[in-house]
């Protein structure tokens, strides 16, 4: 038998490999990863001393400059069903907000979001815009026609079409700053004049009404241009980040899975295709110069569970189109003790912000309604069945109890 031809791996391609081995197994030092990478990757030429440069860089073990990565992922190991989160190392809750810190709750639970201190009844807790966001199909709709920002899909009154505009297409913003966050983030892999090809995706996308390829896009777009700014690693953690279940999975819930189950194989396919051919790679008008590693874009790309997962991410995560890293963290509870507002001078939901409903106190875990508070006890459970992959137990599914004046009226609910 031939030996293999060993080559030395590319830096981005070591990192991220290492990146998650230490995802999956936060136990592990220099040298069981570094043994890993051996058995993973047999064509590799890579020495220890490498392997733990690198993790003391990204602050993977134990190093003079800073204490040992700590990453406790929530899941159980034969239920998939069962979405997996963790809290971001490199997610800074400070710059945040003071008012907030996050904890791992339990493996089914995941992570949660507690008060660092006391909070009064009505104090906005924290605002927070997106890491990623894609709007329903009618404020997407209107930025493709320039109605709309292009970022934050404000729209337009014929006083400020002045609006900052792409160079290269018809997309226009509210002001410069919009527009440098989704150069940053998306918009130079999605502009149809300089990636003619996503276009074809788009078309697609807004055949079928279908919000969710097009934020998994935006997540790839995002991750593509990080990496040629050296800011993949950070990027990517933020994504793994977020509790994540596969869309199957979700979809397998619906008692029509059964019958929809090929149909709906075949339309992710078409999906994952078209996004192949517009960004794997894309024009060379985008001026991708550094490419994703191999491994990272044949995951993506080329995988059916990784976009799947990329689906399910968006699904249960995203508020109103926006996935937001600190937002992300708050559980529900059908009688919750936060509001998820959003400022009323922008006329856009792109930013929000967390509003205490009551005083809560030091410790406390912040909760908000992922669905409407005025479902019966049945209605709700179904759609968190369904939609979010838990079965509530809270105090009022419990004891099947009422909405109360009181959470009306701090929720800002019209009288019925």
């Amino acid at each position: 038998m031939a030996a293999i031809e060993k080559q030395i791996p590319e830096e981005d391609a070591l990192c991220q490999s290492i990146q998650q081995l230490k995802i999956d197994n936060p136990e592990w030092g220099v040298k069981s990863i570094y043994n890993q990478i051996l058995k993973s990757h047999q064509d590799w030429q890579v020495s220890e001393k490498r392997v733990k440069k690198i993790m003391q860089t990204q602050g993977l073990t134990q190093s003079s400059g800073g204490a040992q990565l700590s990453i406790v992922k929530s899941g159980v190991e034969d239920d998939p069903s069962v979405p997996v989160s963790f809290i971001d190392p490199k997610l800074d809750f400070q710059s945040f907000s003071p008012n907030v810190v996050a904890k791992m709750v339990d493996n089914v639970t995941g992570k949660g979001l507690f008060a660092a201190k006391d909070i009064k009844k009505d104090e906005i807790i924290f605002m927070e815009a997106p890491l990623v966001y894609f709007p329903p199909w009618e404020g997407f709709t209107l930025a493709r026609t320039g109605d709309a920002c292009g970022l934050c899909c404000k729209p337009f009154t014929r006083a400020v079409r002045v609006g900052v505009r792409c160079t290269k297409c018809d997309i226009m913003y509210c002001n410069k700053q919009c527009k440098a966050t989704a150069m940053e983030t998306f918009h130079p892999l999605e502009c149809p004049g300089l990636n003619p090809v996503m276009g074809d995706f788009m078309n697609f996308c807004a055949g079928e009404r279908w919000q969710a390829p097009m934020a998994v896009a935006r997540m790839y777009c995002h991750m593509m241009l990080a990496h040629q700014r050296g800011e993949l690693d950070t990027v990517l953690m933020h994504y793994n980040a977020f509790a994540t279940v596969n869309q199957a999975e979700r979809q397998a819930k619906e008692t029509e899975w059964i019958f929809m189950e090929h149909p709906t194989r075949e339309l992710w396919a078409k999906a994952r295709a078209k996004l192949s051919a517009a960004l794997n790679p894309p024009s060379k008008k985008c001026k991708i110069n550094t490419p994703l590693p191999d491994a990272l874009a044949n995951q993506l790309f080329n995988d059916e569970d990784t976009f799947l997962n990329y689906l399910g991410k968006f699904n249960i995560n995203n508020q109103n189109g926006g996935m937001y890293l600190v937002h992300s963290h708050i559980n529900h509870n059908c009688t919750p003790n936060v509001s998820i507002d959003y400022p009323s001078t922008q006329q856009t939901q792109y930013k929000l912000m967390v509003r205490a409903i009551r005083d809560i106190k030091k410790d406390e875990q912040l909760f908000e309604s992922y669905v409407n508070p005025r479902w019966n006890k049945e209605t709700r459970q179904n759609y968190l069945s369904k939609s979010y992959m838990f079965d509530c137990k809270c105090e009022r599914c419990e004891t099947d109890g009422p909405l109360t004046d009181e959470l009306r009226k701090g929720l800002r609910l019209r009288a019925e």
